[in-house]
């Protein structure tokens, strides 16, 4: 034999053997979709069974409660005024941070370096009041205390 016939001869055994391969594939997953869809109606069947049997059963009505309630804090005046500055610009919240007093001797927390948007008050107690705001496609939570109307301390809290 010349070496031309060999690998034709080879190239033929290899194309038939992935052919075979393939084939056996595709065989196994159709008897698995089969069993799946077998298993599926069973399922079904299952689920109708108990939903009448509890048909005849009365359930006293379940209140759910809400997902993103979160107990009313009451906000001070320049803690509302502060946060309506954040319109998602990082000039924005630098000159928040200006207006109402944080400075050198308060370290902002690197608040000024995101682009916060849609703050959201969610606890206070005592002139401190820890608030949410997006941050991108994060959000971010930040305490904020206050003392005679000014900025007296940043904590950032990380995300949430």
């Amino acid at each position: 034999m010349t070496t031309t016939k060999i690998t034709r001869t080879l190239s033929t055994l290899t194309l038939s053997f992935a052919l075979a391969l393939g084939v056996t594939a595709c065989d196994s997953g159709d008897k698995a979709d089969g069993a799946k869809t077998e298993d599926k109606a069973d399922d079904k069947a299952d689920d109708k069974d108990k939903a009448d049997d509890k048909a005849g059963e009365e359930k006293p009505a379940e209140e759910k409660p809400a997902e993103d309630a979160a107990p009313a804090v009451e906000v001070s005046e320049e803690m509302k005024n502060f946060l309506a500055k954040f319109d998602g610009s990082d000039a924005a919240v630098s000159a928040a941070l200006k207006e109402f007093g944080a400075n050198e001797e308060i370290a902002d927390d690197d608040m000024g370096m995101y682009t916060l948007s849609e703050p959201k008050v969610v606890a206070g107690k005592d002139g401190c009041f820890d608030f949410e705001a997006k941050a991108g496609i994060t959000v971010r939570t930040y305490g904020v205390c206050w003392t005679d109307g000014k900025i007296s301390k940043i904590e950032d809290k990380g995300m949430k």
